[in-house]
């Protein structure tokens, strides 16, 4: 038995009991050292993980985050955290325990994963220091996550004109009866050349979006996501705030839509530029299915969906800089916009005249 003062200023009776008084002692510096890390009744540091990751769950989706963004972390909850570390006591997340966690999650799984997995639980034990049931969160000293070093590759010039030849050939092939292919990929794919926008971004647009008048342009406003129990959403912000911005189209562009514009026969209830065949909202992984039935068939196999935004921001950082390149991508940063968006030049400045002094001899 003790007295101890409470974190109100309050001194307070603290006993306890067990079957030694060894263990009773034990008992009750545990108890202690709980009182003395508690600011409320509700985090403390006897509580388990599974616990804390309840209340912090409830803070989080308080944010409005993106749906997609809820679903991977609580996908990482409930597949890795909650199984490897749910039933640990909030005092017993250690560095060490942490760091051997998260390595053992990218050694199954990749570094992906194992970041995303840092990110849910840096938030989780955040909550915890912040009602002083951690002095401080040790996820600021877990071992950094090496990141995976993959070359930007981007498409041309050249390769966009003949991708753009290649595919419009391949939709417009004669087949048998039987047999059908959409005839919309290239029109998709006009839009992500013309923006950099990325694809569930390019099939959320509405007719609403558009602007075909004397300064045509386009205002990229949502993006299509797949929400657990709804499925497809038309989701009414894209995935960042620098996302959401209006260009002015290039001609080609502008050119598709007026097409588009005149061939379209009903409206459908999304208002969509590209509703699915039956006219609902398309869905970006069928799309993505149809894209690699075409690309091997034009001899495009390394090129994604993705592949049409990293080459905007190339040619942009390449003629305007990457100001520019990083402004049209909508990123925060152009850190972003050159680790992840810019394909490097491996062609060294031409020094060859220079260098022909070495071939000299008497």
């Amino acid at each position: 038995m003790c007295r101890f003062r409470d974190f109100d200023g309050i001194t307070r009776k603290v006993e306890a009991r067990a079957e030694t008084g060894a263990k009773a002692e034990r008992e009750l510096i545990a108890r202690m050292q709980d009182r003395r890390t508690t600011s409320t009744a509700d985090v403390h540091g006897g509580m388990r993980v599974s616990a804390l990751a309840a209340v912090w769950w409830d803070e989080f989706t308080d944010l409005d985050r993106a749906a997609r963004t809820r679903d991977r972390y609580r996908e990482a909850l409930d597949t890795y955290i909650l199984p490897g570390l749910g039933n640990l006591q909030v005092r017993e997340c250690t560095v060490s325990a942490l760091d051997r966690f998260l390595k053992a999650v990218r050694t199954n799984t990749g570094g992906p994963t194992a970041k995303l997995c840092k990110t849910v639980l840096s938030g989780i034990l955040g909550v915890a220091a912040r009602h002083g049931a951690l002095e401080g969160n040790p996820l600021r000293d877990v071992a950094a996550i090496p990141a995976s070093k993959t070359e930007v590759r981007a498409l041309t010039v050249t390769d966009v004109v003949a991708l753009r030849a290649g595919l419009d050939q391949y939709q417009s092939a004669e087949l048998g009866p039987r047999q059908s292919r959409p005839q919309d990929l290239l029109d998709v794919i006009d839009v992500m050349l013309a923006t950099g926008s990325r694809i569930g971004e390019a099939l959320a647009l509405r007719w609403s979006d558009i602007d075909l008048g004397d300064e045509p342009s386009l205002t990229i406003s949502g993006t299509i996501v797949t929400v657990k129990g709804k499925g497809l959403v038309l989701q009414d912000h894209p995935k960042s705030s620098g996302s959401r911005q209006t260009f002015r189209l290039p001609q080609f562009a502008v050119n598709m839509l007026l097409r588009r514009q005149v061939q379209q026969l009903e409206a459908n209830p999304y208002d969509v530029i590209f509703p699915s065949a039956v006219g609902t909202l398309r869905d970006p992984g069928n799309f993505r299915k149809q894209w690699r039935k075409a690309r091997a068939a034009i001899g495009f196999e390394w090129v994604s969906p993705h592949t049409f935004r990293k080459s905007v921001g190339t040619v942009l950082a390449n003629t305007e800089g990457l100001a520019a390149a990083q402004r049209q991508l909508g990123h925060s940063s152009d850190r972003v916009t050159s680790k992840h968006y810019i394909e490097r030049a491996h062609m060294a400045p031409d020094m060859s005249d220079i260098l022909e002094a070495f071939g000299g001899y008497q």
